[in-house]
């Protein structure tokens, strides 16, 4: 089989994954891309990729978007990623994925905080945190669905709403690449057919996502995170 097109299934299968959990399948997809493209590809063909397949699933479940948590991210997300542009040379990364491992795993098994009110800007700090950080280190798209489980929001809402948060941290991405003179165009048919097959999994995702009982949703997306979070810190030290 054509790598290309290999490449194409592997993306809707991880899209159509990620539809129902709400996380795993851009990991997933960016793990599997370095037999098929060359390494300074990788991370912009992904960035494009993930863009589409964050955004279809966030349109697709629009009518349970949570804004009020949304909006705040996306304020910060622009904070982090022009922050991250201006020191992305100047920093030492190598143990950064340590610290987001370390809050996934906190947000999931460690004690559930008691507020009277939200604590201010929590969402702001985390979209600049992960935008931010996802420009310099890769994949951070767990922080901030680990803090909408934290929430106690439902499957749909938690979904949805994780989506449009990762869909402008792609986007800041997609922007600075080309600022940096990624050359998008040489890729532009694989891009085009990974994007067309992320939207098609988004959509059967949506779907398949109804079928699966809200316990064993929640304990699969408790388990994933926690996964996710121990392969940050396998790769950091491997």
């Amino acid at each position: 089989m054509n790598n290309d097109i290999l490449l194409i299934l592997i993306a809707g299968i991880s899209s159509t994954f990620t539809a129902i959990t709400g996380i795993g399948g851009g990991m997933i997809l960016i793990a599997i891309m370095p037999g098929f493209l060359p390494a300074a590809a990788i991370v912009p063909v992904h960035a494009v990729v993930q863009l589409f397949a964050n955004s279809s699933r966030a349109l697709f479940g629009w009518r349970f978007l949570r804004w009020e948590f949304v909006l705040a991210f996306i304020a910060g997300s622009i904070c982090g990623g022009a922050i991250a542009a201006s020191i992305t040379r100047e920093i030492n990364l190598e143990y950064t994925p340590l610290f987001i491992a370390a809050y996934i795993l906190f947000i999931v098994w460690g004690p559930t905080p008691k507020f009277n009110k939200p604590p201010p800007g929590e969402f702001v700090v985390i979209g600049a945190l992960q935008t931010g950080l996802s420009m310099l280190v890769g994949a951070t798209g767990p922080m901030s669905q680990a803090a909408l489980m934290a929430r106690g929001l439902q499957r749909d809402a938690l979904v949805v709403s994780g989506a449009l948060m990762t869909t402008f941290t792609h986007l800041t991405k997609v922007v600075l690449f080309a600022l940096l003179g990624f050359a998008f165009t040489e890729y532009w048919q694989l891009i085009v057919g990974m994007s067309a097959a992320v939207i098609v999994g988004a959509l059967i995702g949506t779907r398949l996502r109804y079928q699966v009982p809200e316990a064993l949703f929640r304990r699969i997306l408790k388990w994933l995170l926690t996964l996710l979070a121990l392969r940050m810190i396998y790769l950091t030290f491997a």
